[in-house]
């Protein structure tokens, strides 16, 4: 086995849809177990396809992938990657910046920032929400999210403690409320969110719609490619069952309609668009 070197930020990619401006920043990468990652799926399937990137641990090299969102009325960003504390540890298995530090880097206005929409509120999502002392790291921006995963944040479950940064996000949200929303959401004319649930109780979609292209946005519900086989899902699905057919009907909407896909932990080429193939998809990079 071999593996390719972990890597810091890479420059911003550019995303035009036709009046909305998107940059992808990816701000670093970290070490995920694969067998984790790949859940029921055997290993002499799974393993070929990752074989030039897993260690001798068998951990795959995961990126964090942020996108910052202009609409011309609001400046949105999706996820915000690794805990900043937990980056300054210097742990072996995470190279990464915080995203505050990384928008600044690019040139980003993070004062400027009207909403910030994490996929869901795991670790290496919603980490940046806070900077290293515990503070607000985007403190004029309005956290939106699912009341499902605000809930799961709040949970007493040992699944819950070991999930989320539960003490740091509880205490973000008794100074900055997050604002919650049920099922579906229009957040703005051009951005548009789904509960989706399976992955954590709260995992939701962000739908962009440009005048010239849409994209979408799943964070682990759609991290590597591979995942565009609907079935194929990880051992950190808190629902699976749901994780399938939600993915499965995001899916059929998005091939039929060519939509852009970004995923949130895919290094080489995060982003592309599905092909149906038969009863799943296959994801074809851009």
């Amino acid at each position: 086995m071999s593996a390719a070197p972990l890597s810091g930020p890479r420059p911003p990619r550019r995303i035009d849809l036709g009046g909305v401006r998107v940059d992808l920043l990816q701000i670093g990468t970290f070490r995920s177990d694969a067998g984790a990652i790949f859940g029921p799926v055997p290993r002499t399937t799974w393993e070929p396809l990752v074989h030039a990137e897993i260690d001798a641990a068998s951990r795959l090299q995961q990126s964090l992938n942020l996108l910052h969102v202009q609409t011309g009325s609001a400046n949105l960003l999706l996820e915000t990657g690794m805990l900043a504390a937990g980056v300054a540890q210097q742990d072996e298995v995470v190279h990464s910046v915080s995203a505050r530090d990384a928008l600044l880097a690019a040139g980003i206005d993070v004062e400027a920032l009207r909403y910030v929409l994490p996929s869901h509120l795991h670790r290496d999502h919603a980490g940046g929400l806070v900077t290293s002392s515990g503070a607000a790291a985007f403190p004029k921006a309005t956290i939106v999210a699912p009341q499902a995963e605000i809930d799961a944040v709040a949970s007493r479950s040992a699944r819950a403690r070991a999930a989320y940064d539960a003490p740091l996000l509880q205490a973000l949200f008794a100074e900055s409320e997050p604002e919650p929303f049920i099922t579906e959401r229009q957040l703005l004319p051009q951005v548009e969110l789904r509960l989706l649930g399976g992955h954590t109780p709260g995992s939701q979609a962000t739908i962009i719609r440009g005048s010239e292209q849409t994209l979408l946005f799943m964070g682990d519900l759609f991290m590597r490619p591979w995942q565009a086989n609907p079935r194929w899902v990880t051992s950190y699905d808190d629902a699976a069952w749901v994780s399938v057919d939600a993915k499965a009907a995001i899916f059929a909407e998005a091939a039929a309609e060519q939509w852009l896909i970004v995923q949130s932990h895919e290094l080489a080429a995060p982003v592309g668009h599905l092909v149906a193939d038969r009863d799943r998809f296959r994801f074809v990079a851009e």
